[in-house]
């Protein structure tokens, strides 16, 4: 397929300032989509940075100004390393119907997962989400999929269109439980219902509330580790620190806590997708929540640089097995600890029909822990009640 039919070139205004000298700037150490300089020699990128300027769909407009107000704070910023070429592919050519933004997306999405190159997706509304869904679907295995919102976005009832709020209708389908795993972190509880933390609970979701994640930041990346698409809705971020959003709320992650989730999404290699959304620049402050957005980007693609491949089926010769006999249910936790990194896996006794071996999912050294003083951990048992339904 040929990307240009797909994206208007990138087209912003000079700077009044620049933040580091310009030689050195994010801008002029990556490939850009330009009128006179069209997508080509994609293969050698690792990263397309995709503009969505779609709001249709939102409850509350306004995001679909986000993606070049993002983008022109991120050019500013001092180049990433050597390791990582990205490629700016430019702005998502809008039509009048939303639904073809989202097959669009399915379609850039699996061409550039085929090439091994990461999108990025800056938004527009969370619901274009349902795009990368799409695309997922059409690769074989179990995804996970994780969103990092203050709110659950699935409907309480049944609904025929989607949207900003039940786009995650589709993934929670039960006809779809083969395809999806469903997760999410920094929900605020004042924003959900009961009946969705009934169904949360139910369907064994792994859902992590902002209080638990906020207290120890590190428990997000074991969860991030394992998720295939990340969407982010950056209304998770207090007011304070990002008042460019479509629902200001005073209560969320601090800016620098939004930059190490990204951070740790660069690092996963399971990571296929990550996506922006729900930033109104309307609302905004001296561009702060575009600066934060860019930065947020900046630390997601410094993360992409610094990836190391390591999995206990991929990397055998640098990982160690424990084994872990439970007394009450004779139950035996495997365990898997790279030596690259440290980082853990727990193994279940269940076969990934992908791998034609047992599922297997990260945790932390505090999981390990449990295990040893003879607790399972809550997300061993979510998983394998999830893989048995």
């Amino acid at each position: 397929m040929d990307l240009n039919d797909y994206f208007d070139p990138v087209s912003l205004e000079r700077p009044r300032f620049h933040f580091v000298p310009e030689e050195h700037s994010f801008s002029r150490n990556i490939s850009i989509h330009t009128p006179d300089r069209p997508i080509r020699d994609l293969d050698r990128h690792q990263l397309a940075l995709v503009g969505i300027p779609q709001d249709g769909n939102a409850l509350i407009k306004g995001s679909a100004e986000a993606p070049d107000r993002v983008r022109g704070m991120l050019y500013q910023l001092r180049m990433i390393n050597d390791n990582i070429q990205v490629y700016d592919l430019g702005n998502l050519k809008i039509t009048e119907r939303v639904s073809d933004t989202y097959y669009a997306l399915r379609d850039i999405t699996l061409e550039l997962m085929e090439r091994d190159i990461v999108p990025l997706f800056i938004g527009g509304s969370q619901d274009l989400s349902f795009g990368a869904f799409l695309a997922l679907e059409k690769r074989t295995g179990t995804h996970q999929v994780l969103t990092v919102d203050p709110r659950f976005d699935f409907a309480v009832k049944p609904e025929q269109e989607i949207h900003s709020r039940n786009y995650l209708d589709y993934i929670m389908d039960p006809e779809k439980t083969g395809h999806f795993i469903p997760c999410h972190i920094g929900h605020q509880v004042y924003f959900v219902t009961g009946q969705q933390l009934d169904r949360i609970e139910n369907e064994h979701q792994v859902a992590t509330r902002l209080g638990e994640i906020r207290h120890q930041l590190k428990m997000a990346e074991p969860i991030i580790r394992d998720s295939a698409f990340i969407s982010m809705d950056i209304n998770a971020v207090r007011h304070s620190d990002a008042p460019g959003t479509t629902i200001p709320s005073p209560n969320g992650f601090f800016g620098d806590e939004w930059c190490m989730l990204t951070r740790y999404a660069g690092l996963s290699h399971t990571l296929k997708a990550l996506g922006i959304f729900e930033l109104n620049p309307s609302n905004d402050l001296n561009d702060q929540t575009s600066h934060l957005a860019a930065q947020a980007i900046w630390y997601f693609i410094d993360g992409l640089s610094r990836r190391i491949k390591e999995h206990p089926l991929e990397t055998p010769e640098h990982t160690r097995k424990f084994i872990i006999s439970m007394n009450e249910s004779e139950e035996k936790l495997v365990f898997h600890k790279s030596t690259l990194s440290e980082k853990w896996w727990m193994e279940l006794p269940a076969k990934n029909p992908a791998t034609n071996h047992n599922f297997f999912i990260s945790c932390s050294y505090e999981d390990y822990q449990r295990a040893c003083n003879q607790e399972i951990p809550d997300r061993w048992w979510k998983y394998l009640r999830r893989l048995a339904r």
